[in-house]
């Protein structure tokens, strides 16, 4: 399965993404305190309670499978995702500890334009020297200073520039961002790079702020075809990422209690396996992740939260 090595850089266009996301929509936002509990509250129920239900049924899993119940400082370190170098109890949620640095630091945009911006470039500064070894930040949590972080950046400079110009050629651009990821993926799957390294955060990252950019304004420009399957998936692409080892690992159980290992080879159950993970992922968006965002904005706080007031 060599031909996936590259997979991972999924994550590369997931961050750029979150970053264009965020600033694009909240664009308006900055510089107005009175938006923060919005956006606080935005945030929060689009990644806590669909995280808290996966987490809890990783946990169950481990204790069903004689793994005993997680201390309390694993249980409170993973069910707050607050950065840190603890070991999450659901590995793949350490993306999300980015996401929350993330998300922490745009409040200072929101708060104040310039504090914001004093910020942002402070981070900058630091994620940089960071990465040069110019300074020792190895006793702080991974997610305040790693290079992945520079993709937030990216997918920022990507909704400004889409908030105040006309971007020109917007299926050239989206053309060619796919030409270049595609060049750097091969490269890794040939061993070119180690896609693993901090160097190909940028290297994966500069072409997915190029596709992003050619996506939205190609999206602009010549309006978007709805395709139900993509839409679909979209909806749930949050569910997929979350749940899918817990789908995963049920049908490799299946597999194993089936006895079909004996009889075939492991990579016969791939499609099986991806196939799983995919479907077990959109029935838990519509079944829970959407639900329970709706859920979730339906409670309306007594008094709205304010800054100054």
């Amino acid at each position: 399965m060599g031909c996936f090595q590259f997979g991972h850089s999924g994550v590369d266009l997931f961050f750029v993404i979150s970053g264009f996301i965020i600033m694009y929509v909240h664009y308006n936002d900055i510089g107005n305190p009175a938006r923060l509990g919005h956006y606080l509250r935005r945030r929060f129920t689009r990644v806590m309670p669909t995280y808290w239900v996966a987490l809890a049924l990783t946990v169950a899993m481990g204790i069903g499978g004689s793994g005993g119940f997680p201390s309390f400082a694993d249980l409170a370190w993973s069910a707050s995702l607050v950065p840190s170098n603890h070991e999450l109890l659901l590995g793949i949620a350490w993306t999300l500890r980015y996401e929350i640095t993330f998300y922490a630091v745009f409040c200072a945009l929101i708060l104040h334009r310039g504090a914001g911006i004093a910020v942002l470039t402070l981070w900058l500064a630091g994620i940089l020297l960071a990465a040069t070894g110019a300074v020792d930040v190895g006793w702080l949590p991974g997610s305040l200073y790693g290079v992945f972080n520079l993709q937030f950046f990216f997918g920022m400079a990507v909704a400004y520039a889409m908030r105040n110009a006309a971007i020109p050629a917007p299926r050239f651009i989206l053309v060619t961002g796919i030409a270049l990821f595609a060049v750097v993926a091969l490269a890794e799957n040939i061993k070119l790079i180690d896609g693993y390294a901090d160097p190909a955060r940028i290297a994966y990252g500069l072409p997915a702020a190029v596709i992003v950019l050619g996506a939205a304004a190609s999206g602009r420009q010549f309006g978007t075809k709805s395709v139900p399957l993509l839409r679909m998936l979209g909806a749930a692409s949050y569910s997929i990422y979350l749940f899918q080892f817990i789908f995963i690992g049920l049908i490799w159980h299946a597999w194993l209690a089936a006895g079909l290992d004996r009889v075939m080879p492991h990579t016969a159950s791939f499609p099986l396996l991806a196939v799983g993970g995919v479907v077990g992922g959109i029935l838990a968006s519509q079944w829970i992740e959407h639900p329970l965002i709706r859920l979730a904005r339906s409670v309306r706080l007594r008094q709205p939260l304010t800054i100054g007031g």
